[in-house]
C-alpha cells in the first residue's frame, strides 16, 4: 500500500478527469478517510478502520506525507488519503462486500454466498486492508463451506478459486480441506502424470484474481496427497473392526465385507476417508447384531480417525513446506 502517490490531484474534478470515481455508496459527507482502490475512490471513517485494521492505523498515523493530505473540492478539511499499489492487489469489489459487511448493510453470515465470503477473506487478509477479526470470521465461514460437504454439492469453479486463495493467502486450516475436498473431487489418476490439456485449462480458468499460476502444481500435489492417504486407510478399510467381545468381533468379521469394503470400492471409498468412515458410522451395527456398548465405542473410534485424518494431512501438507 502507497500513501499520497497522487501528488497532482487536488480537486474531485482532476479526480474525475483522471478515469477515478467515487462509490456511489461508500463515500459518505462526514467521512475521515479516502481509500483510493484502483479506479475507485471509498471516503469511509476513519475511527471504524482504526479499531478493525492495524495496518491501516499505523500507516494512517506515521507515514502521512503532505502529498497524502488532499484538499478535495467537496471536502472542508484535509484527511488522510490511502492508495492501494501493486504491492498489495486489493479489488474495488471486494472491498465493497468487505464494506457492506462493516456497516451492516450485509452482514456475512455462514450461509453467505461463495462470493461474499470469499471477498471478505482476501480484502482482510493481512496482504490487503488487514482486519484479523473480520478475517478469521470469514475463514471459519470459508471453512465450514468445504468441510464434511459431498463432493457431488460442490461447485468445482468454487473448489478451484478455493485452493488458489488458501495459497495464496497461507491458510493451513482452509487449505487442509480445500486440498483434501480437490482431491476426492478432482478425477486423478495416479499412474498418470501427465495433465491433459482440458484439465489443466479448467484450473486455469479461475475466476479467482489473488492467484491461479501454482494450478497444476496443485493437481501434482493432490496426487501426492491421495498415494499417502491410500497407503494409510487402505489396512484400516480392508480390516474387520474388533472389540472386546467375541460375539460382536465375529459380527465385523460376517458383516465387514458386503457392508463396508463393497459399498467403498464401488465409491472409490480407499482415497476418500472421512466419508467412507462417516458411512461406517451411520450402518445400523444394532440391527446387525452389535451389542450397545460396542456400537458407542466403535463410532468413537471411527470419529477418531476422522480427526487422525485431519491431523496427517495437515502434517504431509507442512512436509510438502505448503503449510
Amino acid at each position: 500500500m502507497d500513501i499520497g502517490q497522487l501528488p497532482g490531484i487536488a480537486t474531485t474534478e482532476t479526480h474525475v478527469a483522471s478515469g477515478l470515481q467515487k462509490h456511489p455508496i461508500y463515500w459518505f459527507d462526514d467521512g475521515s478517510l479516502i481509500l483510493h482502490v484502483q479506479d475507485v475512490l471509498f471516503k469511509v471513517h476513519y475511527s471504524l478502520f482504526q479499531r478493525h485494521s492495524p495496518y491501516l492505523a499505523s500507516a494512517s498515523k506515521t507515514n502521512i506525507t503532505p502529498n497524502a493530505i488532499l484538499t478535495l473540492s467537496d471536502i472542508r478539511d484535509p484527511i488522510p488519503y490511502v492508495v492501494f499499489g501493486s504491492d498489495r492487489y486489493v479489488n474495488p469489489k471486494d472491498v465493497e462486500v468487505l464494506l457492506e459487511h462493516m456497516y451492516h448493510d450485509f452482514p456475512l453470515l455462514p450461509d453467505s454466498p461463495f462470493e461474499r465470503i470469499s471477498a471478505v477473506l482476501r480484502s482482510s487478509s493481512p496482504q490487503q486492508l488487514d482486519m484479523p477479526a473480520m478475517h478469521s470470521t470469514a475463514e471459519q465461514h470459508f471453512c465450514a463451506m468445504f468441510a464434511n460437504k459431498k463432493s457431488s454439492d460442490i461447485d468445482l469453479d468454487h473448489l478451484h478459486e478455493a485452493l488458489s486463495i488458501a495459497r495464496t493467502l497461507r491458510l493451513p486450516s482452509v487449505l487442509r480441506i480445500v486440498l483434501y475436498q480437490a482431491m476426492i473431487t478432482f478425477n486423478l489418476d495416479l499412474d498418470d502424470e501427465a495433465h491433459s490439456p482440458e484439465s489443466e485449462s479448467k484450473l486455469l480458468d479461475s475466476p479467482s484474481q489473488i492467484s491461479s499460476r501454482s494450478a497444476p502444481n496443485d493437481m501434482k500435489l493432490c496426487k501426492r496427497l491421495m498415494a499417502r492417504v491410500i497407503e494409510h486407510f487402505t489396512p484400516i478399510l480392508f480390516t474387520p473392526a474388533t472389540t472386546p467381545h467375541m460375539a460382536c468381533t465375529d459380527v465385523f468379521a460376517d458383516t465387514w465385507m458386503n457392508s463396508v469394503i463393497l459399498p467403498a470400492i464401488e465409491d472409490n471409498g480407499v482415497y476418500k476417508p472421512i466419508e467412507t468412515l462417516e458411512r461406517i458410522k451411520e450402518l445400523a451395527w444394532a440391527q446387525h447384531g452389535l451389542c450397545a456398548s460396542c456400537v458407542v465405542e466403535k463410532r468413537e473410534e471411527w470419529t477418531e480417525e476422522q480427526e487422525n485424518v485431519w491431523q496427517l494431512v495437515e502434517k504431509w501438507l507442512k512436509e510438502e513446506c505448503v503449510i
